[in-house]
């Protein structure tokens, strides 16, 4: 009896330790799941450009679906427009009702389908940028000539103009940078006086072309 006592004893802790590892097997892993499965928190954005009023109903649809589809978090919208050639049939031009019709529809599209949707501050790659701002309004840079002259005497004669050119850097142009299409507006002008300065030069001053 007690040889027998011993075998159910046996038995019964061999089926608790065989059921506590089947229960084990069976506990979800959240390390496991969250690779599998990662929140919205983890999951990647996008950019999402707008490129040069390229954009229409069926192009949102099709980008967003694809973004949810593939298991992305979200986006980033921007407007840019880099020369884009036009390829839908009809352009829509920023912030006009047809942009922002469409853009009321990507914001409602994108909710339904889970997505953040975060936006840019202002079209292009500035933050003060678009062609409502007036050139004395906007970003500008300082640009400068220079004269020398034999100190200890006066100066008489008339300093050469800085460069006005509107320029995406330096002494460049935009239209040295990208070519135009034909028809489109000219670059914004803007120029204004700033101040002369004067100063010695050092003994050890080397021109740059020596």
């Amino acid at each position: 009896m007690k040889l027998l006592g011993m075998k159910l004893i046996t038995a019964s802790v061999a089926m608790i330790f065989a059921l506590g590892v089947a229960l084990a097997q069976n506990q979800p892993d959240p390390l496991k799941d969250g690779f599998e499965n990662p929140p919205n928190g983890a999951r990647p954005r996008v950019w999402w450009h707008w490129m040069n009023g390229n954009i229409s109903r069926e192009g949102i649809k099709l980008d967003l679906e694809w973004m949810h589809r593939t298991g992305l978090g979200g986006f980033q919208n921007f407007d840019a427009a880099l020369q884009t050639p036009l390829v839908v049939d009809h352009r829509l031009v920023y912030m006009t009702p047809e942009w922002k019709d469409a853009f009321k529809y990507a914001t409602t599209l994108a909710g339904e389908l889970g997505l953040e949707e975060a936006i840019a501050g202002s079209p292009g790659w500035s933050e003060s940028g678009g062609p409502w701002v007036p050139g004395a309004e906007g970003m500008k840079k300082y640009v400068w000539s220079e004269t020398l002259v034999e100190g200890g005497r006066p100066f008489t004669g008339t300093l050469p103009h800085p460069p006005a050119n509107t320029g995406a850097f330096q002494n460049l142009t935009i239209h040295d940078m990208l070519q135009p299409p034909p028809g489109s507006a000219a670059a914004p002008q803007f120029y204004a006086d700033s101040v002369v300065v004067a100063y010695r030069r050092a003994a050890s001053d080397v021109s740059v072309e020596s």
